[in-house]
Parts: structure tokens; C-alpha cells; sequence
């Protein structure tokens, strides 16, 4: 079982000290940890916050920035491969204590008391699983961060470029303008917080989705046991974009939708869903090439951030 396994790695009490873990998987991200760190700063001296840093075998300068902090401050696990972000996230998480864990992107920036705001979230409603925060761009602007779990009509409406036309029920929530706190789906990977409790019954994240759609699948194994995911706007948080994922979108398109075929598979798993998961696998396999064809003769740069 992975979660037996999981529960055996972890090996910490739920009542231990820091009440916050920030775990960081840094790839190539000597342009972004740096800030990040800036921002954690303020947490970084108090007992009640730890932060877990997991490189995956950086080949630029990330290892030195993060080491110049030093160790006193910041556990930093140095892998000598890239083991993919989703296994190198249940390794920062098996390190960490918190009763809280902080999953943050590296091209991400904590505001003012943006930790503050999730925790209370948490404190006050003891059915919330995860929360996660309000995500600007460097300029201010709200990013669209939260979804709807993908289901085999709602990926193909976003495919055929008509989810402009159904934005009530649509994949990416465009009918929601994240200034208001409500229960979510699936809000971004880029900054969420889970209660360790939870992670430690569902097993963590799960490895077969070595990079994508991992966050995903752990939203909706939440939901599915009964957690509730809120979005809370009083946690707000920078995302700059950019980040080593994104430099290498062209590669990222094929992993992304492989992941997420893996994804219809293993949470559609009645006897009637086998043909409609086998018909999406095809139109997502053939849509990689489309998309890398679509991508070389366009003039046009795709919204930041954006793989599937």
C-alpha cells in the first residue's frame, strides 16, 4: 500500500513543532529561489514554521543560493538526480513536522502575513483538508488559478477552443473572478496547504504522476474521502511564472498529456468508462503533435503558465 509505506517514511507525531512545513522543489531555479527565500524570511527564525528545500540535481547555481542561507534555517535534501517533482515533494514532506504542509513553487513570493491567513483558515473549521491562497502576477493582476477536476467533456470543450462559451461549467473557472473565499476543486499547485493528517491517510502524492496532474489527483482523493478545499483570498501570494517547467514548455506538452490520460484512467475505472477513456487517450496523444505544430508557426506566446 502506498500509504502504509508513506505513514513509515513520514514517522512523525502530528503534535510536533513547527505548526507550518513550506516544502520547495527547486529544478534550474537559481533565478527564482532567491526571491523566494527573501520573502520566507520572516518565517524562516520562528520555531513555528520550518522550511524543506528538495533539489532535483540542479545543473546552474540553485545549490549555492539555497546552501548560502544556511543549514540553520532551512533543511535542504541535494538529490543527485532528478527524481521528478512528485516524488521529490514526498521527500521533503517525509523531513517536515508541521502539523501544516505549505507545497510553494520556487517562482513564488509570500506577502505580509499570507501564512497567517491560511492557518486561521484551518483553525477555524476543522473539516478543511486544504487551502490554498490568492495568486497575483508581479503587476498585481489576480491570476485564474482554480478548476474544476477535468472530466472527458469538459478537456474536450477546452481542446476545441469553446470553453468561452460555457464558462458556468467550465475546466478553468472562468466564472470565477478569485476575489472571494469558496470551496474549490482543484486550486494551482504552485502554493497549497494540506493538513499532514490528511496526507498521511491518503498516502501522500502519488509518484505515477511524476510531475503533472499529481495535484490533481490529490484534490480529488480529498474530496472523494470528504475534505473540503477552500480558496482563501486573505493569503495572497506571488507567482512570478517562468519557472524551470515553463522554459521547457514544448517538452512539459507530452508529459502533461500523458499525465493526465493517466488521470481519466485511474479515476474512472467502471466498466462503461473503458471505451470513452480509451476515445480521450487518442485525442489527447494526437493532440501533443497538433499543439507543438500550432506552437512552431504561431506568433503568438500561450498564457503564462499555461501546459494543458
Amino acid at each position: 500500500m502506498i500509504s502504509a509505506l508513506f505513514e513509515e517514511r513520514l514517522g512523525n507525531s502530528l503534535n510536533s513543532k513547527p505548526d507550518v512545513s513550506v516544502v520547495i522543489v527547486t529544478y534550474n531555479s537559481q533565478d527564482e529561489i532567491g526571491l523566494c527565500l527573501d520573502s520566507l524570511e520572516p518565517y524562516l527564525s520562528n520555531s513555528l514554521c520550518e522550511t524543506v528545500i528538495i533539489d532535483n540535481a540542479s545543473q546552474d547555481g540553485t545549490a549555492s543560493v539555497i546552501n548560502s542561507w544556511g543549514a540553520a534555517e532551512i533543511t535542504f535534501i541535494n538529490n543527485s538526480e532528478n527524481v521528478g517533482f512528485t516524488k521529490a515533494v514526498n521527500q521533503g514532506i517525509a523531513k517536515s513536522s508541521g502539523e501544516y504542509i505549505f507545497i510553494l513553487n520556487p517562482d513564488t513570493q509570500l506577502t505580509k502575513n499570507s501564512i497567517d491567513g491560511l492557518v486561521r483558515r484551518f483553525n477555524s473549521n476543522s473539516e478543511i483538508a486544504a487551502v490554498a491562497p490568492q495568486l497575483r502576477f508581479p503587476d498585481g493582476r489576480i491570476q485564474y488559478s482554480c478548476r474544476r477536476f477535468p472530466t472527458r467533456g469538459n478537456v474536450i470543450v477546452e481542446m476545441l477552443g469553446l470553453s468561452g462559451r460555457s464558462k458556468k461549467n467550465g475546466w478553468k473557472m472562468a466564472d470565477f473572478d478569485h476575489t472571494f473565499e469558496r470551496d474549490i476543486d482543484q486550486p494551482a499547485g504552485a502554493a497549497l496547504m494540506v493538513r499532514r493528517s490528511i496526507l498521511i491517510e491518503l498516502g501522500g502524492l502519488d509518484e505515477r504522476f511524476p510531475m503533472f496532474f499529481s495535484d490533481v489527483d490529490l484534490c480529488k482523493r480529498i474530496r472523494d474521502a470528504g475534505g473540503r478545499i477552500i480558496f482563501c483570498p486573505e493569503g495572497i501570494i506571488t507567482h512570478i511564472g517562468g519557472s524551470s517547467i515553463f522554459k521547457r514548455r514544448s517538452a512539459m506538452i507530452a508529459t502533461s498529456h500523458l499525465s493526465l490520460i493517466r488521470y481519466f484512467f485511474k479515476h474512472n475505472r467502471r466498466g462503461v468508462d473503458l471505451m470513452p477513456n480509451v476515445v480521450m487517450a487518442i485525442l489527447l496523444i494526437l493532440g501533443i503533435p497538433l499543439r507543438l505544430f500550432a506552437k512552431f508557426f504561431s506568433t503568438q506566446t500561450e498564457p503564462e503558465g499555461k501546459i494543458l
